[in-house]
């Protein structure tokens, strides 16, 4: 939808109805297809898309691939719960909550990945849940008639949105009509969204390599995870030699006796 078009439809939308058809849209498991794309074109379609520039150093992921270590740059390009299609790899700003996101059990066996900023260029990532309500964003769009009313029903959206995103059971073809809806035409480079201090950012797999580099895998075993995720501790196994790039063979260094490695929230927070 166009910016203008977005703003008019949503300055003029009745709150309460909106509200109303969001919870039905929410609580869709017993609505028609038809229902579901109806109600989805009278509400989350109103939102206008936005996007901002992502500035982290780095960046982390947490990949199971059978216990086994990456033989090769190509074999690390996987997903196992693609959130937002088999295009995007997803992150996050600090290397604890993939073992929570991805459920990993103590004991399990996983490569743990850290990717650093390769370039002085931002990645530009589209904003899947929106501004948020102090967003100094919403001072500029009064310039362009954004009412007040209209700022309302936006934050219902992105609310509506962001729901969607953290539920412990995702609905992953709801999410991707979300952002196949909010992309428009042409796929973004990333996506990103945030929730409870964790930021999470979903990079097409054709260009990670062109803004990060994989600088680190280390194949560790979970040992333990305290409070959901304020503190990890693992065992490294082995670690990657040099960088992980495209068209070259991944070796490793063997960890030996050197213990046990411990990462808490509070060093990213």
């Amino acid at each position: 939808m166009r910016y203008e078009e977005a703003i008019e439809k949503l300055n003029s939308a009745d709150k309460e109805e909106l509200s109303a058809k969001l919870k039905k849209l929410e609580n869709r498991s017993e609505l028609s297809k038809e229902d579901i794309n109806s109600l989805f074109a009278e509400t989350v379609e109103m939102i206008f898309s936005a996007s901002k520039e992502i500035k982290y150093e780095e960046i982390y992921r947490v990949v199971r691939n059978g216990g086994k270590p990456f033989e090769n740059y190509e074999e690390t390009l996987c997903e196992e719960a693609p959130l937002f299609g088999e295009d995007y790899i997803r992150f996050c700003h600090d290397p604890i909550i993939p073992f929570v996101e991805g459920k990993i059990r103590e004991g399990e066996t996983v490569s743990l990945m850290t990717y650093r900023k390769a370039v002085e260029e931002n990645i530009s990532a589209l904003l899947m849940e929106g501004f948020p309500e102090e967003s100094n964003v919403f001072d500029i769009l009064e310039k362009d008639g954004f009412t007040a009313a209209g700022k309302e029903n936006y934050l219902l959206i992105a609310d509506f949105i962001k729901g969607e995103l953290i539920k412990d059971e995702k609905d992953e073809a709801f999410i991707r009509k979300i952002k196949d809806m909010l992309e428009g035409e042409e796929s973004c480079a990333a996506l990103c969204y945030s929730h409870d201090g964790a930021d999470y950012l979903a990079v097409r797999k054709d260009v990670i390599d062109i803004y990060y580099c994989c600088t680190s895998i280390i194949l560790c075993r979970l040992d333990w995870m305290e409070n959901r995720g304020e503190m990890v501790e693992v065992t490294p196994i082995s670690h990657s030699k040099g960088f992980a790039v495209p068209g070259k063979k991944i070796d490793y260094d063997e960890f030996g006796e050197v213990g046990t490695f411990t990462f808490e929230m509070d060093d990213y927070r």
